[in-house]
């Protein structure tokens, strides 16, 4: 019977139930390649998010013959270390070569910046490894406890060659309905495959299965048996592993001895296109202290696939949270010396605020605002000069806040980081390290109005305008000015507003305190220098803002206004070493 829609059912609610289907997704273009040629040329296999299950749909359906008639092919990657020998047939991946050779690459490229830095050039940089080098040396690292089930299962499937057939048809069997009886077919196929020491089933690793593996499994938390394993059908454990190298980054977490997987999890997207961007995706991905990595990652997917929008036109007119639901994301602490386990599981969304993307002007408005996003979550410094990590308290919380605000996509999450990169962003101005950047006015109002357009009312009102000009040049414009400002800097104003948000006569009482020491300063800057270097506040201005509050509340605007009191206007307030306006 042909078929054209596949299933992968979300048996555990992980990642694990991702690897699986980009598995499925793996074997059925395998039988694509090695059984029609070019005859099935422009094929396209579409791989999407239906709730309970994933689906992966043909553009047209499988032809009944090609599973009886398609060539035996390995669809996983086996891998040799000194400790975990591989002794199949297939060519396996050599882990201490690779590592060998990724430790030369950075070796040169330590060596190339350092001699281009001294004679002020850019340096020539050779190519990095290929991406999939962080799964080989996920894998291939013992104290992930991975690696034997991993080989076993290749060596199986390699075992039961002269099965190749029952093997691919159980495998479409399974994903043939979206709730297969796995304990049937899987005993359907044992008694198919009559061949002495091939086992049906074989035991989990929390690595492919992070709720499972060894450990605590009772439906009751009323005893502990820690030696307790989890076993399943080879056939899922097997898909389990081909998928890992098709939708996992593994990373190193900076400064610290943790680790963490990244899992693409898609909402609809064509294999192809992810292909192309999680490759990209993989390469600009580069190990960060815990919380700026989610966050990096969950920006970099975004900005990877709309460029991958704009050059491709492909996937226009779709909003880039539509194609991708977002990462899972697991964290594994080193608890023994020999043993890493999983600490926590979450799952991080990717930008809903990019609007919809269909056209190039759509694509290059969103990159801006990305890419702004990502400079200044990275320039948030959590390493000091000796390696330490610095992610903790007030730098842990501005991340998180902004993780937050990804994850569960709340605006008050975003005003949250706003306020407190308000506080950071002053304290190292203070220090002159003016590669800190703040936002800028243009790129937060898409934001703003790709998550509420009737926001627009509020940030484009002209006394809200004045007086969030009013804020930024009494805070970050003389601290970039340094020496060379005639003005006081107000410190802590951002959050000294903050506090009294949520109390409209507090928020507006502080509000018109400080415009009343602001114009008063200017009128005493102006006596003594016989210029009018910043235009004072109108009290129409306050009124304005006034009839904002009334109408939206005074949380709201007192938000925005920090949010943007603290954005540069222009290139001008940006580099700020001019003069004040």
């Amino acid at each position: 019977m042909s078929q054209q829609l596949f299933y992968s059912t979300k048996s555990t609610g992980t990642y694990a139930d991702t690897l699986a289907a980009f598995g499925l997704a793996e074997i059925i273009k395998g039988i694509l390649e090695h059984s029609g040629g070019r005859a099935w040329s422009g094929e396209r296999i579409e791989f999407r998010d239906d709730g309970p299950y994933y689906v992966i749909e043909l553009s047209k359906p499988l032809p009944e013959n090609w599973v009886e008639r398609c060539e035996y092919f390995n669809p996983a990657q086996p891998i040799s270390t000194p400790k975990q020998k591989w002794d199949g047939k297939a060519k396996a991946r050599d882990y201490d070569s690779e590592w060998k050779h990724f430790k030369q690459y950075q070796d040169t490229v330590k060596n190339l910046r350092e001699a281009a830095r001294k004679v002020g050039i850019e340096a020539n940089l050779p190519d990095p490894p290929p991406p999939d080098f962080w799964v080989l040396a996920f894998l291939g690292d013992y104290r992930m406890q991975a690696l034997n089930g991993y080989n076993e299962a290749i060596h199986q499937w390699e075992e039961t060659k002269n099965f190749f057939v029952q093997n691919i048809e159980t495998i479409l069997e399974l994903s043939a309905t979206p709730y297969p009886d796995v304990e049937a077919i899987s005993k359907g196929w044992a008694k198919s495959v009559t061949q002495k020491g091939i086992k049906r089933e074989r035991r989990v690793s929390q690595l492919f299965n992070p709720v499972q593996g060894e450990g605590q499994h009772h439906p009751k938390a009323n005893r502990l048996n820690t030696r307790n394993w989890v076993e399943s059908f080879w056939l899922l454990e097997f898909l389990k592993g081909v998928g890992l190298w098709k939708c996992a980054i593994p990373r190193t977490v900076s400064g610290d001895d943790d680790r963490k997987t990244y899992v693409v999890s898609p909402k609809r997207i064509s294999l192809a296109a992810h292909e192309d961007v999680f490759v990209k995706f993989g390469a600009a991905l580069w190990n960060e202290t815990a919380v700026k990595m989610d966050v990096v990652a969950a920006l970099l997917y975004a900005q990877t696939l709309i460029d991958y929008s704009e050059q491709k036109r492909q996937i226009e007119g779709r909003v880039p949270d539509k194609v991708i639901e977002g990462l899972y994301v697991t964290t594994y602490k080193r608890l023994s010396q020999n043993s890493y386990t999983v600490m926590n599981l979450a799952f991080i969304g990717i930008p809903e605020w990019t609007g919809e993307i269909s056209n190039r002007e759509n694509a290059k408005s969103a990159q801006e605002v990305i890419n702004e996003h990502i400079q200044i979550i990275k320039s948030v410094r959590t390493i000091n000069e000796k390696g330490k990590n610095l992610e903790r308290d007030e730098i842990y919380k501005l991340l998180a806040d902004y993780r937050d605000f990804l994850s569960g996509r709340q605006l008050g999450a975003f005003f949250d980081f706003c306020a407190g990169y308000s506080q950071y962003l002053a304290r190292e101005l203070k220090e002159k390290h003016y590669w800190i950047k703040p936002f800028t006015f243009n790129n937060l109002r898409r934001l703003f109005m790709g998550i509420d357009q009737g926001l627009s009312e509020i940030i484009d009102n002209e006394g809200f305008r004045r007086i969030a000009s009013a804020i930024r040049r009494s805070t970050i414009t003389p601290l970039y000015l340094g020496d060379k400002s005639m003005y006081e800097v107000r410190y802590g104003l951002g959050m000294e507003l903050k506090r009294k948000a949520a109390f409209p006569k507090e928020f507006l009482g502080a509000l018109s305190d400080f415009l009343q020491t602001y114009n008063e300063e200017n009128a005493r800057k102006s006596a003594k220098s016989g210029q009018q270097m910043r235009s004072n506040y109108r009290e129409e201005d306050l009124t304005q803002v006034v009839h904002l509050v009334d109408k939206f509340g005074s949380e709201i605007v007192c938000h925005l206004l920090i949010a943007l009191g603290y954005a540069s206007e222009s290139d001008d307030d940006k580099s700020a070493k001019n003069a004040d306006k």
